[in-house]
Order: C-alpha cells, then sequence, then structure tokens
C-alpha cells in the first residue's frame, strides 16, 4: 500500500478548546497532530455513511437544493412520503 501524503494546514481554536484536546492527547499518550488525525478520520467515517449509505444520497440532504413547487398536493404535510414513496 502506497503511504500517503501528509500536508500541514493551520487550524484556529479558542483557548479552551486547545487545552482540552492537549490533555487528551497527553491521557492517551499521543501527539496532538496523532490526536487530530484520529479524530478527523473518525469524524469523516461518521457524516458520509448514514445507516451504511452515502448520506448525500439520501433525499432529505436534497431538500433545498432547486427550491420550487412540487406540484403534488400536501407535499408539505406529507413530506416523508414523497421524498422517500413510503407508503402509508
Amino acid at each position: 500500500m502506497a503511504a500517503m501524503a501528509r500536508v500541514a494546514t493551520n487550524v484556529r481554536l479558542d483557548a479552551a478548546q486547545l487545552h482540552r484536546l492537549r490533555r487528551l492527547a497527553l491521557e492517551r499518550g499521543v501527539s496532538l497532530s496523532t490526536l487530530f488525525q484520529e479524530l478527523i478520520a473518525d469524524y469523516l467515517v461518521r457524516v458520509s455513511t448514514l445507516t451504511g449509505r452515502d448520506w448525500r444520497g439520501d433525499p432529505f440532504f436534497q431538500v433545498g437544493r432547486r427550491p420550487g413547487r412540487s406540484g403534488q398536493a400536501g407535499a408539505a404535510e406529507e413530506h416523508d412520503r414523497h421524498l422517500y414513496r413510503a407508503r402509508r
């Protein structure tokens, strides 16, 4: 497996956040950089899946991308049925 290229970036945190993160890194015995990498990797896994699916493909997250009229009666009241085409 090829090694991934590492890049440096700057992140602005408030003092309390940085203090808590440094303490957490110290408690876990890892560098702050390693802690950030682990936290970001975990976050990316959690937000990129929604019950095993890519969350971007979920119709809920498409609402508002192209606002307009649906042309369907009762769309506001029965939005789940219209979004997911669920049967009553």
